[in-house]
């Protein structure tokens, strides 16, 4: 992976977050952003594997495996 390719990852991911957190908002204003609801849950999971990727890119970069623009 490149830099650019990181970064692509990136924008990818922030704008799922982006989509997730406008689901979220629109459940917390109909009441239903609750631990028992089925849609809430399935958007908590779905952050938490974005949060994953965020992490292992961010490993990835930091160890050097991700390689420079040549």
């Amino acid at each position: 992976m490149i830099l650019t390719e990181y970064a692509d990852s990136m924008k990818r991911i922030f704008a799922e977050q982006q989509d997730i957190a406008q689901a979220m908002s629109q459940l917390a204003l109909s009441g239903r952003a609750v631990p028992t609801d089925a849609q809430f849950l399935a958007l908590m999971t779905k952050q938490w594997g974005l949060v994953q990727q965020i992490a292992a890119l961010s490993t990835q970069l930091m160890i050097g495996i991700i390689a420079p623009i040549k």
